[in-house]
């Protein structure tokens, strides 16, 4: 019982650090999005800005589940390392984005770093796909969610 309660703890630890990283970036970007996201021109299919922390919470959380199944039930499978690593990539660069689109205002580079986004989400797929389905249906709304901030980025580079 002590080990099946211990494998949750870490489930929970590893949701509410991916949920927290993200809560401390909305907070360093929040001034920039207050005055200078406000200026731009944006798609007309940009949500409100009440939807970006709700939808983030929700991927974050979905991220977190994948990365505690990655790291805690997965081991023997080759491609687990190359996940691990691609996991790490896109999580590293899922962070960078906002600070370098909201606080350095370099909307080129965010976009360049969505589309990597996009890629190595989209090869995080198809290698979890042939092993490990249930991973693979986990980062589809994530999936979905970088593809549409693709879109929206884009057309804030294209006009403005």
């Amino acid at each position: 019982m002590y080990i099946q309660n211990k494998r949750y703890y870490s489930l929970f630890g590893w949701v509410g650090f991916l949920i927290s990283v993200g809560y401390f970036i909305g907070l360093i970007t929040k001034p920039s999005i207050d005055v200078w996201y406000h200026e731009l021109q944006r798609s007309a299919l940009t949500p409100p800005n009440f939807i970006f922390p709700v939808a983030w919470t929700l991927l974050y959380g979905l991220l977190g589940v994948y990365a505690w199944i990655l790291w805690n039930k997965l081991h023997n499978v080759d491609e687990t390392l190359i996940l691990k690593i691609l996991y790490t990539v896109q999580l590293v660069l899922n962070w960078s984005w906002s600070p370098v689109f909201f606080i350095y205002h370099a909307i080129g580079v965010a976009l360049f770093i969505l589309i990597m986004m996009n890629i190595i989400t989209l090869i995080m797929m198809k290698l979890s796909w042939n092993h490990f389905r249930q991973l693979s249906f986990l980062i589809i709304p994530y999936l979905m969610w970088i593809m549409f901030a693709t879109y929206l980025n884009l057309y804030i580079w294209l006009y403005n």
